[in-house]
């Protein structure tokens, strides 16, 4: 059993797509999605997925603009999480990013052996704006494409108090890989919906130009049709 945590809320679009995104996985095992949408009236509608076993939460109070739910809302998902048995691997999966269809197998490989897995080297990607940033963490994996097992679950829970949660959490990890494998995952920013605070939502943060696209094709393949 793998446990998936997303936040969301206000980004109707957004999440639909992430729900492509996890129906394309390879992953044959089962799962629990967790879907923390704080935000009334909910927008973010379930469908069925085969042998995935769907949780709605709805927070309270619900989100208003300027506000920042994120921690609040991932220790509600970590609470639903405590009562489930058997986890192999829990996995934050972000309402606005992209995510390959072997994402989930080839993170359980990367995990194996330790209790926190995460892809470096992330990058972001401005859709209206078509620009993008390579970054260089190489210390840190975002939050969106971080793994962990259950061992790995306190420290998780204690860095949710902080600002930058991923870069707490991956300081604190003991047993831990880091790894690139080519963006098996790609931060997708800039849809319309609720605003975030990353750095990828800064548009003059994002220093390279794609004008015909080329770089996300590269980045996502034909799945580039869906942001057309």
């Amino acid at each position: 059993m793998i446990v998936l945590i997303t936040p969301t809320g206000g980004r109707k679009k957004q999440f639909k797509l992430c729900q492509q995104w996890m129906r394309n996985q390879t992953y044959k095992g089962d799962v629990t999605w967790i879907i923390v949408d704080d935000v009334i009236p909910k927008t973010s509608i379930s469908k069925k997925i085969s042998n995935w076993n769907i949780i709605e939460i709805n927070p309270k109070p619900a989100w208003k603009g300027g506000m920042n739910t994120q921690s609040r809302n991932l220790k509600a998902g970590i609470d639903i999480l405590k009562d489930i048995k058997d986890i192999e691997a829990v996995f934050i999966i972000e309402d606005d990013d992209y995510y390959s269809p072997n994402y989930l197998v080839e993170m359980l490989k990367r995990l194996k052996g330790f209790d926190a897995a995460g892809e470096i080297n992330t990058v972001y990607y401005h859709i209206p704006a078509k620009r993008y940033l390579e970054c260089h963490n190489r210390r840190h994996s975002s939050l969106f494409q971080t793994a962990f097992t259950m061992e790995g679950l306190s420290v998780f829970e204690n860095s949710l108090n902080t600002k930058f949660i991923d870069v707490e959490f991956w300081r604190n990890i003991k047993s831990k890989n880091l790894f690139y494998e080519g963006n098996l995952s790609v931060g997708i920013k800039g849809l319309q919906g609720r605003p975030g605070i990353g750095i990828g939502h800064k548009e003059h943060r994002l220093r390279e130009a794609d004008i015909n696209g080329e770089m996300l094709k590269e980045l996502i393949g034909e799945d580039i049709k869906y942001y057309e």
